[in-house]
């Protein structure tokens, strides 16, 4: 169980103004991929299209390696917590984005918006990880992937595939924010704009089939089911914003509030008017009173994170 985050007794800190402020492709990047798909002013993607209904534009982008810097930072600057051995020739990473911690890594993502260079033992696919992979069985040592809520449909088989894909004694890893804003004093208001925002994100992505909330026990019994042995679960909270007494704390939340502020409209624009009928003014409307309890420092939210990974057992396990 992750720790309660302490705030500051006053709801202010010393940082107050804080708040105002060619790589190897292994798949020929053919233009039905590269012609991409615009609405509302914002780019999404043309592979399989509609099935990943987030934008891939510059300012997405941003928005995940700010989120991708605040989970890290959460994680004590670790990108993974499984075990792996040093020496590890093959990793997949799974929704790899922008690809921004690729280091000896095969990097698989519906978007081709990984750095066109990159070093020669990174490799990037565009490809869908929900249909069949096209690797060898028993080829990686590590399956790593990070918030896929909203991407995955079938969780079970993405296990199912990791599992057949990675080398007896390989492992898997998963490292997931769950939507749904928390406290530990109760400070959300009654009528919480953040709350609501939270809701209409996990029924508008209910309805294309997809979850955005999740528990470590949940991906943990996922695992297990799929074969998977020596299952940890590591709990976490990201702050969203300044509140925390703790200075790490403090700056975790700072990132991950620029994330939200800059990145909030992405997040929501095509769900809320794709499959909730909301009209756009009406959308913009409601992520300014978002944004604004997100500001406030007497508001001490924050997201729960889960980092949990297994091991894909080797034969003497079952005679140990």
């Amino acid at each position: 169980m992750a720790e309660p985050i302490a705030a500051h007794s006053d709801g202010s800190n010393a940082d107050d103004d804080s708040y105002d402020d060619e790589g190897s492709y292994t798949t020929s990047i053919a233009s039905s991929i590269t012609e991409y798909k615009y609405e509302h002013g914002r780019r999404y993607h043309a592979y399989q299209e509609g099935r990943y209904v987030l934008p891939n534009d510059e300012e997405e982008q941003n928005r995940m390696n700010l989120q991708y810097h605040a989970q890290r930072l959460t994680y004590g600057d670790k990108p993974f917590f499984a075990p792996v051995e040093k020496d590890m020739k093959r990793v997949l990473d799974v929704g790899t984005g922008t690809g921004i911690w690729v280091e000896d890594v095969y990097g698989i993502d519906l978007s081709p918006i990984q750095p066109r260079w990159s070093a020669p033992n990174v490799k990037y696919q565009v490809d869908d990880v929900e249909q069949p992979w096209t690797f060898p069985n028993s080829y990686f040592d590590f399956v790593h992937a990070r918030i896929m809520l909203g991407s995955l449909r079938d969780w079970p088989l993405f296990f199912t595939q990791s599992f057949k894909h990675l080398r007896p004694g390989g492992y898997v890893e998963c490292q997931e924010i769950s939507v749904e804003a928390r406290t530990d004093d109760n400070s959300l208001p009654e009528n919480s704009a953040l709350t609501a925002w939270c809701k209409n994100q996990v029924e508008a992505m209910a309805k294309i089939g997809m979850e955005l909330t999740v528990t470590g026990d949940k991906i943990k019994k996922q695992m297990l089911d799929a074969g998977f042995v020596d299952v940890v679960v590591k709990e976490f909270k990201i702050p969203i914003g300044q509140w925390a007494k703790d200075s790490k704390m403090r700056e975790i939340g700072a990132f991950q509030l620029v994330a939200m502020l800059e990145g909030i409209g992405g997040l929501t624009m095509a769900l809320w008017t794709r499959f909730l009928g909301w009209k756009k003014e009406d959308v913009e409307d409601e992520l300014v009173k978002v944004r604004r309890e997100m500001q406030s420092k007497s508001v001490h939210s924050y997201w729960p994170t889960y980092a949990v990974y297994g091991r894909k057992p080797v034969e003497q396990d079952a005679g140990s």
